[in-house]
């Protein structure tokens, strides 16, 4: 039998390079949930994309590709603070759902509940954010995950207002 591969990552127990003692562990531990959560919200946004209908058809799809299209982005600036952590980011899909606090949507809701999903994950992922960036911002953090964070949250406030007053719209 041969010995495990250290650079393998299992769903039962995601790998980390960092001490876990460390608040700069803790910061990176919450990054990795933070990339697992974001993962999770970037396919259910492309999957509402991909099939959202109905009279909101033009307006949605390309409100949902921008949202995903910036989260492509996000997931990569934030896998790349893991990374600049010493540690390896949450890279299987397995590890993925299993770090996760956002769950997929598995149906196809109407446009309205779509939206309301959406804001509703933005919520959770704002609050995850600004949490995180505590915990960094109290850990004297050097690798700037702060300054990223604090980014982050604004465009999802910024996104949460406009999805909102869609749907006050209706």
């Amino acid at each position: 039998m041969s010995a495990p591969d250290p650079n393998t990552t299992t769903a039962s127990a995601p790998s980390t390079d960092v001490a876990p003692e460390t608040a700069e562990a803790d910061v990176t531990t919450g990054l990795n949930d933070l990339l697992a959560d974001a993962t999770v919200f970037y396919q259910k946004v492309r999957h509402y994309h991909w099939n959202v209908t109905g009279p909101h058809f033009f307006t949605l799809h390309e409100e949902f590709e921008a949202l995903y299209t910036f989260w492509n982005d996000a997931i990569d600036e934030i896998a790349e603070q893991v990374r600049s952590r010493g540690d390896r980011p949450v890279h299987t899909l397995a590890d993925v759902l299993d770090l996760a606090s956002l769950e997929e949507d598995p149906s196809t809701p109407a446009a309205e509940e779509m939206v309301e999903v959406v804001i509703a994950d933005l919520a959770a992922l704002d609050e995850q954010v600004q949490q995180l960036a505590e915990r960094a911002e109290e850990a004297d953090d050097a690798d700037g995950a702060a300054t990223v964070l604090e980014d982050l949250s604004e465009q999802i406030e910024e996104d949460r207002w406009m999805l909102r007053a869609w749907l006050n719209d209706l």
